[in-house]
């Protein structure tokens, strides 16, 4: 049981890395401070183990099987949204997003929000909230799913503790791989600040070629 729950560790940590999400926490993370990158991802992260988490775990208690042919659409979920994320990408992010580069290389960031005096200052855009990425990493969450679903049922007859142990670590595998993601991806953007733009457009056009070559390899 001890392997198998390592085992299930060693999935998560892979599982964070696959391609789709490199793309698409690179798309997040790489503007911004590390500070921000490091917050985005870990909002991807959770947002992704909690979809997966949660349904995988509901699915094998509750007995449900889920077909191929649902994990194929929600690819082509997960496809569409990063074809979503490279356009923003290409597009410079989040509007208003107030972090920005001077000649000095170094990150700065300004209140673009102006409002009169004495009034309640406007509510910050959702991804400035923390909403986006959480939503974003949910979206790719869902198709996982099944994948876990088909690693779960032996650890739910022995035991259900074991069960929700196994969907932690995995969970926390998949958040360790995606923070390290973001972090790496700042620090690659800050190293090469001036080229940054290069990089964005880079990193948007394979978000879009990835995502669409997806949608495209399952809806066949």
């Amino acid at each position: 049981m001890f392997i198998v729950l390592g085992s299930l560790f060693g999935q998560g940590l892979l599982h964070g890395v696959g391609p789709d999400h490199c793309l698409a926490i690179g798309a997040l993370a790489s503007r911004g401070g590390l500070r921000r990158a490091v917050a985005v991802s870990v909002r991807f992260g959770l947002g992704h183990m909690a979809v997966l988490g949660v349904l995988a775990t509901a699915a094998v208690v509750a007995g449900v099987v889920i077909p191929a042919r649902w994990e194929s659409a929600l690819e082509v979920v997960g496809g569409a949204s990063l074809l979503a994320l490279g356009c923003w990408t290409l597009l410079g992010g989040v509007p208003g997003d107030p972090t920005h580069h001077h000649g000095d290389g170094v990150m700065h960031a300004h209140d673009l929000v102006e409002h009169p005096p004495g009034a309640a200052p406007a509510p910050a855009p959702a991804a400035r909230r923390g909403f986006f990425p959480l939503v974003a990493g949910a979206l790719f969450g869902l198709s996982g799913v099944r994948s876990l679903v088909l690693a779960l049922p032996l650890m739910a007859q022995r035991n259900p503790v074991v069960l929700v142990a196994g969907v932690g670590l995995f969970g926390l595998g998949v958040l360790l791989s995606m923070v390290l993601v973001g972090y790496l991806t700042q620090r690659i953007a800050t190293a090469a600040h001036r080229v940054e733009r290069g990089l964005r457009v880079l990193v948007g056009l394979s978000s879009m070629a990835c995502g669409a070559w997806w949608v495209v390899d399952h809806l066949g």
